[in-house]
C-alpha cells in the first residue's frame, strides 16, 4: 500500500505554486514535470474517479506534456494506473484524509495568494453589463493591483476577455477585500 502526501511550493518558472506529489514520502514529480497551481489541483471533480491532472511540463503550461493518471476505486482502495503500467494503491480513508485536509490547508499561501484566493470568492459569481463572466484574480501581473479575468467562453471566434484591475497597497488583506467589495457594487462595468 502506498502513502499520499503534498508539498506545495513556489514555481518560479510558472509565477505561481505547484503541488508536489510524495508518494511514500518521495518527490514522485522528480525533475520531469512541475506540479499544478494548488486552486487548480485541487478544484479537479477527479479524484475519486476519472482522468487526475497531477503534473505539467516545466514550461509552466497546462496542455504542453501533462501528466495525467486514472483514478479508480473499489471498497477499501483508491488506485491511479496510466498506459505506462503504473499502479499506485492507497488505503481509501487515508487517501480522502489528505485530499480533504489538504483543499483547506492555506499555510503556503502569501499575501498575494491569499488575496486573490479571497478576491475570487467575493467575484465568484459576477458578471460584467455586457456578459462576461468572471474567471479569476491575481496579484502576481503587476504590482499592487488585483487583476480581474472576465470572459465569455465558445468557439475561438466568440472567445473575449477583459481584465479589470484594483488598486490595492499590496500589503493589506483587508484593504483589498474592501476594496474588492467597494468595486464589485460601484463599477459601472458591474452588472448589479
Amino acid at each position: 500500500m502506498n502513502r499520499l502526501s503534498f508539498n506545495i511550493i513556489p514555481s518560479p518558472e510558472s509565477n505561481d505554486h505547484q503541488v508536489r506529489i510524495l508518494i511514500d514520502n518521495e518527490d514522485w514529480l522528480h525533475d520531469d514535470y512541475l506540479g499544478i497551481d494548488p486552486p487548480r489541483f485541487f478544484q479537479q471533480e477527479t479524484f475519486l474517479c476519472g482522468d487526475l491532472l497531477v503534473g505539467r511540463c516545466d514550461c509552466g503550461v497546462e496542455g504542453c506534456g501533462d501528466l495525467i493518471v486514472n483514478v479508480q476505486s473499489d471498497k477499501a482502495n483508491m488506485i491511479w494506473t496510466n498506459n505506462d503500467g503504473l499502479n499506485l494503491q492507497f488505503d481509501k480513508t487515508e487517501y480522502l484524509k489528505v485530499i480533504e485536509f489538504s483543499k483547506t490547508d492555506f499555510k503556503w499561501e502569501d499575501i498575494n495568494r491569499r488575496v486573490e484566493r479571497l478576491v475570487t470568492n467575493i467575484f465568484k459569481d459576477a458578471q460584467t453589463i455586457d456578459g462576461l463572466t468572471f474567471d479569476w484574480a491575481s496579484c502576481r501581473i503587476e504590482n499592487h493591483k488585483v487583476c480581474l479575468s472576465f470572459s465569455k467562453k465558445g468557439f475561438p471566434e466568440d472567445f473575449k476577455q477583459e481584465i479589470l484591475k484594483i488598486d490595492w497597497d499590496g500589503k493589506t488583506e483587508s484593504e483589498a477585500l474592501t476594496k474588492a467589495d467597494k468595486f464589485l457594487q460601484t463599477n459601472n462595468r458591474m452588472k448589479k
